[in-house]
């Protein structure tokens, strides 16, 4: 049954009431087994969004247009406090302008910050410098910048 949500309710497929029960149509001719009611798979969803809530909005702008907004800030707390994704999660530094306003934030853009969020290249008047070429310093030195 979940599944049967799972798929009906996917964001990239979008299926009509005639084109879910034509589904469950087929899945009974074919013999499968435990194969729910519309009713049931209507259910479950209603369920489900009891539980976990839509995320979702219908907005109508005023010439009529209607468009959909996620509210994705309830979908990081729900992923920060599910313990299968919370460690898969990786916390990037936020920019705060000419200040940091947390410590963390500091080290994170300085020691933490992986090399494929970082930028590729930095320009110091005028010129243009890339991460992974040999740069020579003012000195006469040498060497090859991983970030900057």
């Amino acid at each position: 049954l979940f599944a049967t949500h799972f798929l009906f309710s996917s964001a990239s497929l979008r299926f009509s009431e005639a084109q879910k029960l034509a589904v469950l149509n087929w899945g009974r001719a074919l013999q499968a087994v435990d194969v729910p009611s519309l009713y049931a798979v209507k259910k479950v969803s209603d369920r489900i969004e009891k539980v976990v809530g839509n995320p979702t909005v219908k907005v109508v702008s005023a010439c009529g247009n209607v468009f959909y907004l996620n509210q994705v800030h309830a979908a990081i707390a729900k992923d920060y406090a599910n313990p299968l994704t919370r460690f898969a999660m990786s916390d990037y530094a936020r920019d705060g302008g000419k200040g940091m306003s947390q410590v963390q934030n500091g080290k994170k853009m300085l020691v933490d910050l992986p090399s494929e969020v970082s930028s590729p290249a930095v320009r110091v008047n005028g010129q243009i410098f890339f991460v992974n070429e040999l740069l020579r310093c003012k000195d006469g030195s040498l060497f090859i910048p991983h970030l900057f």
